[in-house]
């Protein structure tokens, strides 16, 4: 089994005395749903013989099943692998929340076909019994994402901009989607004055008006807030609400930063892996 452990939210299946498993014992091949799948949305042309590309979008969120069960290496007899009524009571209030947390498969480096780079993803979990006769002896998960995708580890960039070093920085976003994302910035101001960020090739020009040297702005990209240190500033009323665009063409994954201000500004984002489980 390639798949050694999972970590949810900080915790690992392995902490709880489980292991990833199967209770069918297939080994066939199957078709596994990824996620990832595009609708493409078209017009009929020309009598219907031809039809136009009129936008695309993401149809799903990754969905996943698989087992677990107590490691047998800690649990030797028939009845130490059965699933206790609050054992199962700690898995499912572990893993079956209201809410996504972060999750990520463990696989086993020695296997050059999953040593890659680490793939987590925002996830909660449906779960159900798995019974021999009136015994429970394991737990099949249903996985339910927020994404049709998964994330890279998280990538911070630190620049320090001033006349010696200049305004510009390059940065270069490898994920496997084509398009932009909205990353976190932390801008720290070293003037007093509207400062502006362009990003290049996406062509988003941020201001903020009214900084003040040592200001520190938060500008949290996927939930389109902004924030500032000082009380005093009404920085809501000074911004034009374009948040920065990172992102990639089929061609480049270059990105050009530039601000037009001493600052120290720090970019914060996870890439898009489109991995498998």
């Amino acid at each position: 089994m390639y798949a050694l452990d999972f970590e949810y939210d900080g915790h690992y299946l392995s902490d709880y005395g489980f292991m990833l498993c199967t209770f069918d014992g297939s080994r066939g091949a199957q078709v596994v749903d990824s996620g990832c799948n595009i609708q493409f949305n078209k017009v009929a042309t020309n009598g219907g013989k031809k039809s136009s590309l009129t936008s695309t979008q993401y149809s799903d969120c990754l969905q996943a099943t698989f087992q677990i069960c107590k490691d047998p290496e800690k649990y030797l007899t028939e009845e130490e692998l059965m699933i206790t009524k609050d054992e199962y009571r700690d898995i499912a209030r572990w893993l079956n929340r209201g809410q996504f947390c972060r999750f990520q498969i463990i696989y086993d480096v020695s296997d050059d076909v999953y040593n890659s780079e680490p793939c987590y993803y925002n996830a909660s979990f449906n779960i159900k019994r798995i019974t021999i006769g009136d015994k429970v002896f394991g737990v099949e998960l249903t996985m339910e994402t927020d994404s049709p995708f998964g994330y890279g580890s998280e990538i911070e960039i630190e620049k320090t901009l001033d006349a010696t070093s200049g305004y510009s920085f390059t940065i270069y976003d490898n994920s496997d989607d084509i398009g932009y994302i909205y990353p976190d910035i932390e801008l720290i101001c070293l003037s007093s004055e509207d400062y502006t960020i362009v990003c290049e090739p996406f062509g988003t020009t941020t201001t903020i008006g009214g900084c003040t040297q040592g200001e520190t702005i938060d500008l949290y990209g996927n939930s389109k807030i902004i924030s500032t240190s000082l009380d005093a500033h009404n920085v809501a009323a000074d911004f034009n609400f374009s948040f920065p665009k990172i992102g990639n063409t089929f061609e480049s994954s270059k990105n050009t930063i530039t601000v037009n201000a001493p600052c120290i500004i720090k970019i914060t984002y996870s890439p898009i892996i489109k991995d498998y489980l």
